[in-house]
């Protein structure tokens, strides 16, 4: 037999990898956040609104957005959900025959 077998090695020392599993739950929770967070076409009706009216550098009354700038938007807004964000599109109005 080999005698560099029959001697007992010293200890050796193990490292821990708990830097993986920590990686995994902030990667896990960032998702979950994500997904819940994800907006609708009504959110975003009413972000495009506010963006509208700091484009214009005035507002639009409260009644005005409510009952017809932000249904218009919303109705005219596409939306493509992919669970953990999603794509909002809303058509060019120049190139349409909308109005």
């Amino acid at each position: 037999m080999n005698s560099r077998y029959d001697t007992p090695s010293p200890a050796r020392r193990v490292r821990r990898r708990s830097g993986g599993k920590s990686l995994l739950v902030l990667i896990l929770v960032v998702l979950v956040v994500m997904a819940v967070t994800n907006p609708g076409k009504e959110a975003f009706s009413e972000y495009s609104v506010k963006n509208l009216e700091n484009t214009l550098d005035q507002e639009i009354g409260d009644g005005i957005t409510k009952l017809v700038a932000q249904p218009v938007v919303e109705s005219l807004t596409e939306r493509d959900n992919y669970i953990l964000f999603s794509v909002f599109s809303v058509p060019d109005l120049k190139k349409t025959n909308f109005f």
